[in-house]
């Protein structure tokens, strides 16, 4: 890596621009994958001069080989390419580029990566709201839910590349992820470090776990993560790498009783001040409101470097704290967006009687004197955001204001076409709906249904063999056949998009949806998608997609292909 980027970087950008030949586009993108990871600077000539657009042209495609470089490649610029480096990769929409890698169900490898780019790109706090608007990181909890860690150890095991697992500095950066308070953030990176537990233990070389600082945040992570798969992979590393696995800890501090302040202490390692914690009768909210002169003359904590200790801990019980007992204006999360760090000072706002609404009536020496919040800098940044929040407009998002489109799909057919056609709409300022899991009849029918109503378009993703479930299904239980019905009935503008797609014939299909073969479809081109995304917008902006014909197509058959599928 060293020599490339000394004298060969140039070359390499040079090859990235050749972007529609299929077998450079391999190689070029492996390249890209490892300079990455190269230095921070190395990172900033290659965004800078169209490594990194490459790269994103390329996450359009559908080559497996591709695709997994670029998601590897985009994780290893969100990983070691610094701030400045990911505040350039939000700019050029990497966020929505990195939802149709996650949301493609062909390979794990692909959507792994691309979901620890994504989390990592969401712990930078000045680009979080950017990276939440692209709806990439609502993938990342169910899908590493659905993984088996060891199963990816044995393959990483067989592969020639990644057998020895991942160094001290690859997981050293993953702690931060750990100890954030982003809870997509958490769960990839357990994941990640059950992985490398697997293969570790086999090398016998457990301890780079405590020499990075990965044992703690995982015992911090079993205490107090509300994440059931988190708590539970972190569990299993514990397990794996021999270390006692810690209780779960109650998260609603303030109610409680004496007895789990007790299980609380000895957790911590302070039994020896239990007796005297029980003797006085300290509950939740006691320990919450617990100052140094009261821990060290009536409970006996005579060493000034035990009570840092001490502190030290209950700081980071107080962060992790639930409050919704107490806490009606939701204070702790408010605060904890300002910095995930100030939900400790929830308790003692909330028993001065403060809350959100009233935050901005408050001088900082009411915030030092009565709420104890001793560090100046954070009382200032506390008023500010209320001060900021009391001028912030209100923006009221109202149900019937719906999307401008609803995307229906088959899963098993059309999921890679329907999550680039919403990341090329999104790209050209529609608001997109695409169910990321087909729910499951019941509570969330009603839910998807008036998705479908609100929105003012209904595109149809027509993939192969995308129609043959409607068929025999009178009932309409099929989630398309519903979502198409519905669709008809509400008069939407529908729009199909076809891609290898046979228009079956109408007799085949339930009576109810047969009116959606008089609506012209779009053919669906990989090799010249913008021109596609330029004749469905057409259609978006008011022009009708209904014809007299059924199922004829308005493709782009004039247009000859270079090869690349």
């Amino acid at each position: 890596r060293d020599r490339i980027a000394r004298i060969g970087l140039g070359v390499i950008l040079n090859l990235a621009k050749e972007r529609d030949v299929p077998q450079l586009a391999q190689s070029v993108s492996g390249i890209l994958e490892h300079m990455f990871k190269h230095t921070e600077e190395t990172c900033f000539q290659l965004i800078s001069d169209g490594g990194l657009d490459a790269i994103l042209y390329w996450c359009r495609w559908t080559d497996p080989i591709v695709l997994r470089h670029c998601a590897m490649a985009l994780a290893n610029c969100a990983m070691y390419g610094g701030q400045a480096n990911q505040r350039l990769m939000i700019e050029k929409r990497t966020a929505e580029w990195l939802f149709p890698l996650v949301f493609s169900r062909d390979d794990e490898l692909i959507r792994l990566h691309a979901c620890l780019a994504i989390t990592v790109l969401a712990t930078n706090k000045e680009i979080e709201k950017e990276v939440e608007r692209s709806g990439t990181l609502a993938l990342v909890e169910p899908f590493i839910a659905s993984l088996d860690p060891e199963q990816f150890a044995c393959e990483m095991l067989g592969s020639s590349d990644n057998s020895q697992g991942r160094t001290a500095d690859d997981l050293q950066r993953l702690v931060p992820l750990l100890d954030s308070s982003r809870l997509e953030a958490q769960c990839i990176a357990a994941f990640y470090l059950c992985t490398e537990a697997a293969i570790k233990t086999r090398q016998k070389k457990t301890k780079i776990f405590s020499e990075t600082g990965a044992t703690q945040s995982l015992k911090r992570v079993v205490c107090y993560s509300t994440s059931s798969t988190t708590s539970s992979l972190a569990k299993k590393v514990l397990r794996m790498i021999g270390e006692e696995v810690p209780r779960r800890i109650l998260p609603t501090v303030p109610n409680w009783k004496p007895c789990e302040v007790q299980t609380w202490l000895q957790q911590i390692g302070f039994n020896k001040y239990c007796q005297s914690f029980l003797d006085h009768q300290v509950d939740g909210d006691i320990l919450l409101r617990l100052t140094e002169e009261e821990l060290q003359e009536d409970l006996g904590m005579d060493s000034s470097i035990t009570r840092k200790r001490f502190f030290r801990e209950l700081t980071e019980l107080k962060t992790f704290a639930n409050y919704s007992t107490c806490d009606r204006s939701n204070l702790a999360d408010w605060l904890g967006g300002i910095d995930p760090r100030f939900r400790q000072y929830t308790y003692n706002l909330l028993t001065c009687g403060i809350n959100r609404n009233f935050l901005h009536r408050v001088t900082e020496q009411q915030l030092q004197e009565d709420c104890h919040i001793n560090t100046g800098f954070h009382r200032v940044r506390i008023l500010t955001a209320a001060r900021e929040m009391l001028h912030s407009p209100i923006t009221l998002q109202t149900a019937s204001n719906g999307t401008d489109v609803f995307i229906s799909y088959r899963r098993s057919t059309g999921s890679q076409l329907a999550s680039l056609l919403k990341v090329h709409l999104q790209l050209h300022g529609f608001s997109v709906f695409i169910d990321v899991e087909k729910l499951e009849a019941g509570k969330f029918e009603d839910k998807l249904i008036q998705s479908v109503m609100s929105a003012r378009n209904f595109v149809l993703v027509l993939s192969p063999n995308a129609l043959d479930k409607c068929m025999g299904d009178p009932e309409c239980k099929d989630w398309v056949h519903k979502e198409i019905v519905t669709a008809l009935n509400s008069g939407k503008n529908i729009i199909p998009v076809t891609d290898h797609f046979e228009w079956p014939d109408p007799e085949t299909l339930p009576k109810d949806m047969r009116a959606v073969l008089k609506f012209n479809g779009i053919k669906w081109s990989h090799e010249y998608q913008e021109a596609t995304i330029d004749k469905i917008i057409r259609f978006l902006q008011g022009r009708s997609s209904r014809d007299s014909s059924a199922g004829s197509e308005n493709g782009l058959d004039c247009l000859s292909s270079p090869g690349q599928t």
